[in-house]
């Protein structure tokens, strides 16, 4: 089984250093839950390059996204069998379609993230499951600038990251219950020392993103990235932290 580290010396050579930071932990999470039951929906698959990472040859049934997302570059990463765009309100699949859901970091982004979850349940089968993971209220609490610069850095950030719902644990809990779902368990990440330095690494992303806004390449020279102390990071990320505290959850909801 692939461990955090594997999964961050594979993004580390396509990905900025934050983003892969976060997504090696929330990879190997789902080690623990494989094989999926078929028929599988990504909502929100992006790219698809994390559905590629995270489930390697087991392709995805179904990746569904909207419009202006990265949707087109999934096709790329070969990481699904379908590929769906929608509105973002209605999940364009029949009642009772998908025996699992996952949806990896998308409803704190979400507008009307009620409405999602419950499209989320609908499209599950009876006795279905669906793993989430989201990003909690205590994640902007935890940054680096937050401590020194309080209340006005949390809003740049909340602003900057797209950060609509920042719940904490009893509420993402209960807008899951509200929708029909059974919380089967909830891991939390993201310990108050991880989130500062996930802050941190994300000013040291900024040569990725000029790297992709000149030539779509988030990683110049991949090489180099077996210089990063991967093994510092993985500790930041294996670091134990209570659920309420957390500023990342990962739920497996089952759908009575």
């Amino acid at each position: 089984m692939k461990t955090t580290i594997d999964f961050l010396r594979e993004y580390l050579f396509a990905r900025p250093i934050f983003l892969s930071v976060l997504r090696s932990k929330e990879a190997a999470l789902y080690q623990q839950h494989l094989p999926l039951r078929r028929r599988v929906l990504d909502v929100g698959c992006g790219d698809g390059f994390f559905a590629r990472v995270t489930f390697g040859s087991r392709k995805i049934d179904v990746g569904v996204d909207v419009g202006d997302s990265r949707i087109d570059e999934a096709k790329k990463n070969n990481a699904y069998t379908d590929i769906v765009t929608y509105d973002g309100k209605r999940i364009p699949f029949a009642n009772r379609t998908f025996e699992t859901v996952v949806v990896n970091s998308v409803l704190e982004h979400t507008d009307d993230v009620k409405n999602v979850i419950a499209e989320m349940h609908r499209v599950l089968a009876p006795k279905g499951i669906c793993y989430a993971t989201v990003m909690a209220k205590p994640w902007e609490d935890h940054l680096f600038g937050s401590k020194i610069f309080g209340d006005g850095y949390r809003r740049w950030m909340k602003k900057k990251q797209v950060h609509i719902n920042l719940f904490t644990r009893t509420e993402w809990s209960a807008a899951f219950r509200a929708a029909g779902f059974r919380v089967q368990s909830v891991t939390p990440y993201l310990s108050p020392h991880a989130a500062l330095w996930l802050d941190v690494l994300h000013y040291l992303s900024v040569p990725s993103l000029l790297s992709y806004f000149i030539n779509r390449r988030w990683v110049w020279w991949p090489k180099l990235t077996a210089w990063y102390p991967a093994a510092f990071f993985t500790g930041l990320m294996e670091e134990p932290v209570d659920a309420d505290d957390a500023g990342a959850l990962f739920f497996v909801l089952k759908r009575p």
